[in-house]
């Protein structure tokens, strides 16, 4: 506790800013504390979060800055950068003593995808990673484009940042971490970056979010729904006269906002224009809600938007047969469809007035329902949901097998087995030919047979 009192002064100091916004800064902070409702909707309470909002993200990018420089972080800058720590008293000293532990091994692994905040703004420092879409879905390239058709810039300056990582990282520090930190947060008028333990529902050891953690999870989703992260790329090897269509698995990259907070966001589905890149997802790095929810939530909705992105323009259209086509068609007419109950309409009704007419967020309410009660064999959806379901987020082979004693489940998985048995054949041909070549076959296409077996 010695190293962690005085917090904010070290914080300061460590920023080199001037002593004037210094000043303010403590008094703002002074001011915070002061408030019997942190969370207050009136003027003072409103302001002063927004006053504190504003300073916190100069202090942040001028702590950032200087980090780089320094070949190891103090523990209570690490807890600035990576937790959005600023105050003890604020924080309360059981969860600071804490945040300190944390500091000195972060429990987050770029290898297996999950990033602090800090690790990610590196990851693009170093240009290991491109930064992410802003606010109006644009990438860095866009962005750089947008502000030289303004004026803003000339062609040599677009050339020279299109290239240049320091000014990429400080794109992200300043277009995307305030966004996404004020989303992650998940009430955004009451939103304040610096942490304070009134914020702190569940203790932080147990909201923490863990490298551990989220593979554990993505690996449970991926037994479930074992084509979830899988995409198709062309495969081609023409001294080998391969030419082929497969899917492989691209694991999405986790990035840990610094906040306590209860929301996860799919921000986006791939880098950049190429398909086969890591989603990028983004949840606080202290998370108030149940990490299991909130990962299937986050795979729901990036079954979604991966379809939207293969189909282009024609992603409702039923005359292409796909994922979202099929289930907006399925929720567009629901009404006139024959094979749903009068209680199944009035259900579809109610669960689209609770997510407000949103197609995506209907589809991923029954995702949810799909992975937590349908896979143990607990009917939850109605058949037509199911069937939609079924056909492009099918079961693994061990789960088809188990409920496939129940009717209800029948049909569908003799149509999924009948079509994968068409696929499967047509591999196994090319896989024949293959082996009699000197190299034999490519892993690549390998890892795709194991997968179609799955």
């Amino acid at each position: 506790m010695e190293e962690i009192r005085g917090s904010l002064d070290t914080i300061l100091n460590f920023s080199g800013l001037d002593q004037e916004f210094c000043d303010n800064f403590r008094d703002a902070i002074a001011a915070y504390k002061k408030l019997s409702d942190k969370n207050g909707s009136d003027d003072q309470a409103a302001g002063l979060r927004r006053k504190l909002t504003d300073l916190f993200y100069k202090v942040y990018k001028a702590c950032f800055v200087l980090s780089v420089r320094n070949k190891t972080l103090p523990p209570v800058i690490s807890m600035f950068l990576n937790f959005g720590y600023v105050d003890e008293e604020l924080a309360g000293e059981e969860n600071a003593a804490y945040m300190y532990e944390l500091a000195g091994a972060l429990p987050t692994d770029p290898e297996r995808g999950v990033y602090s905040i800090y690790q990610w703004l590196m990851a693009i420092l170093r240009g290991e990673k491109e930064p992410s879409r802003n606010e109006l879905d644009m990438d860095y390239r866009e962005h750089l484009a947008d502000q030289k058709k303004n004026g803003i810039i000339n062609a040599e300056q677009e050339a020279n940042l299109a290239q240049n990582n320091a000014a990429k990282t400080i794109f992200e520090l300043e277009n995307i971490l305030p966004t996404i930190n004020r989303l992650t947060f998940g009430q955004i008028t009451i939103f304040c970056p610096i942490f304070s333990r009134h914020n702190v529902f569940k203790p932080l050891k147990s909201a923490i979010v863990t490298a551990d953690k989220v593979t554990e999870e993505f690996t449970q989703i991926r037994k479930i729904d074992f084509k979830a992260f899988y995409r198709e790329t062309l495969y081609s090897d023409t001294e080998k006269g391969i030419n082929e269509r497969i899917e492989v698995e691209v694991l999405p990259d986790l990035i840990l906002m610094p906040n306590v907070g209860s929301r996860s966001i799919m921000w986006q589905e791939i880098e950049g224009k190429k398909r086969t890149t890591p989603a990028r997802m983004m949840c606080s790095i202290f998370h108030m809600e149940e990490l299991t929810q909130s990962l299937i939530h986050l795979t729901g909705e990036f079954r979604w938007e991966m379809c939207k992105r293969v189909q282009g323009g024609r992603w409702n259209d039923v005359s292409e047969p796909s994922l979202t086509s099929e289930y907006c068609d399925y929720i567009q007419f629901y009404r006139r469809n024959k094979e749903l109950s009068a209680e199944a309409k009035e259900k579809i009704k109610n669960q689209l007035g609770r997510v407000r007419n949103s197609f995506k967020e209907m589809f991923v309410t029954d995702y949810i329902m799909w992975m937590r009660y349908e896979s143990g064999g607990s009917p939850r959806l109605n058949k037509v949901s199911r069937n939609i379901l079924f056909s492009y987020c099918p079961f693994s082979r061990e789960i088809r097998n188990r409920v496939g004693v129940n009717p209800l489940y029948g049909p569908a998985i003799e149509k999924y087995n009948i079509m994968n048995s068409k696929n499967l054949h047509k591999m196994e041909i090319l896989c024949k030919r293959l082996e009699k070549l000197p190299d034999g076959i490519p892993d690549e296409i390998l890892e795709y047979k194991s997968y179609m077996e799955s």
